[in-house]
């Protein structure tokens, strides 16, 4: 492998591999989506042209190959199971109801709010990304950082409602 390549996929294989978890919620899906990213990658990059940012690609790549793989999945399912993240030994309690709460999300919503909060892209950057306009991403992000807070406050106060 060039070093080039191997150097790229050191930087960037665990970001592009935690935006599809973050989409498809399941470690084999994401795994594979981010072997199919650099696979592509490989294949093309004798082509790239260098126009776009090297991580804006990959992401974007990330991001459409994700969607793609949940699409596939839908038409290709008898019925839409939820999918299930496998157990950790120890999983971080907060991150476990930040996943519980990102479930809650349509993808529109859900996509924007990890590129921007776990992948650290600005709202520019997401825009290329999901090839959207930068309002659009505005806008999505805001709402679903305020839907992330009400479904929160919600589970917070059937918790002190219920005693849990």
């Amino acid at each position: 492998m060039d070093s080039r390549l191997e150097q790229i996929y050191r930087e960037n294989s665990r970001y592009v591999y935690n935006v599809a978890l973050g989409i498809l919620r399941n470690k084999d899906e994401a795994e594979d989506v981010m072997q199919n990213v650099f696979i592509k990658l490989f294949d093309s990059f004798q082509t790239f042209r260098g126009e776009a940012n090297i991580k804006t690609y990959l992401y974007r790549m990330a991001v459409n190959k994700s969607i793609d793989y949940i699409r596939f999945q839908s038409l290709h399912s008898k019925k839409n199971e939820e999918i299930e993240m496998p157990e950790t030994p120890n999983p971080d309690p907060a991150r476990t109801v930040l996943d519980s709460l990102l479930e809650n999300l349509k993808d529109d919503l859900k996509i924007p709010v990890l590129l921007s909060e776990i992948g650290g892209f600005s709202y520019k950057e997401i825009a290329a990304i999901l090839k959207i306009n930068l309002g659009t991403v505005k806008s999505r992000i805001n709402r679903g950082i305020t839907k992330l807070k009400e479904l929160a406050a919600k589970e917070v106060y059937d918790e002190m409602r219920t005693g849990k």
